[in-house]
């Protein structure tokens, strides 16, 4: 009686059969490439690791208390009027922050602002000043703190060491004579003193019009119509201020800025 050979026994025989040496060679192979690509990638994320650098610090309001949910915004160059290149998470109930970087050189300022979103300061916005540049090497660590003030922390702040201060009033006017509302008036002991001005008036009414305190000396008055100060501000004049003055008329022409 002749048997017959089901599919199943087939199967079996099929599975059971040793591989050729040609079979076992190239299945070596496969394994041997899989090893060697595990390795470059395991290789290539430990360097980009090693080249990862890190901005850290704290971020404070003019008390000194941690600026809670300041952004760290950071650029490639000086120019910081236009979205950031990096952006940090919120800072923590102390300030605190941490942001990786690839190495390079920064320009970074931090704000802390009372909406979402990341466009224009408005008023009670915060805001660090002037960018601090960054050199950033390779697989190193950066401490840097920044403090943020708006307009109203900026003249408290000013004003709470200032003896027998004097007082200045007048508008704030475009070159066709209209009132400039969203203006106000710095003075400073140096002609270009960056970041938050020495002293700064409120921002000016629906009539332009302006109140500034100072300790008497001689100042560079100017106005702006950003805080901190852009590449808009203009300086007014240089002033000997001994005495309370009204009535100054500061125009902002159409003409370059000093």
């Amino acid at each position: 009686m002749e048997l017959q050979e089901t599919a199943g026994c087939r199967k079996d025989r099929e599975l059971t059969r040793p591989e050729r040496p040609g079979q076992m060679h190239n299945r070596g192979l496969v394994r041997l490439s899989g090893l060697i690509l595990l390795c470059v990638v395991l290789l290539n994320l430990q360097v980009a690791a090693e080249d990862v650098s890190l901005l850290k610090g704290r971020v404070t309001d003019v008390g000194g208390k941690g600026a809670d949910g300041a952004r760290v915004f950071v650029y490639n160059s000086p120019d910081v009027r236009r979205p950031a290149d990096f952006i940090s998470s919120p800072a923590d109930k102390n300030g605190l922050f941490r942001l990786p970087l690839p190495p390079g050189k920064y320009w970074a300022v931090a704000r802390l602002k009372k909406t979402e979103g990341f466009g224009p300061l408005m008023p009670g916005d915060k805001h660090s000043g002037d960018p601090v540049e960054i050199e950033l090497g390779p697989g190193r660590e950066v401490s840097t703190d920044f403090t943020v003030a708006d307009l109203r922390e900026a003249i408290m702040s000013r004003t709470r060491t200032s003896e027998g201060p004097v007082k200045i009033s007048g508008k704030i006017v475009g070159s066709d004579g209209s009132p400039l509302r969203r203006a106000y008036v710095f003075a400073n002991a140096k002609e270009k003193e960056p970041g938050i001005p020495d002293y700064v008036s409120s921002w000016a009414d629906e009539e332009g019009r302006f109140t500034l305190y100072v300790p008497k000396g001689r100042y560079y008055v100017g106005s702006a119509l950003e805080f901190p100060p852009g590449r808009d501000y203009l300086i007014y004049k240089e002033m000997t201020l001994d005495t309370d003055k009204a009535g100054i008329v500061i125009v902002r022409g159409s003409g370059p800025v000093k």
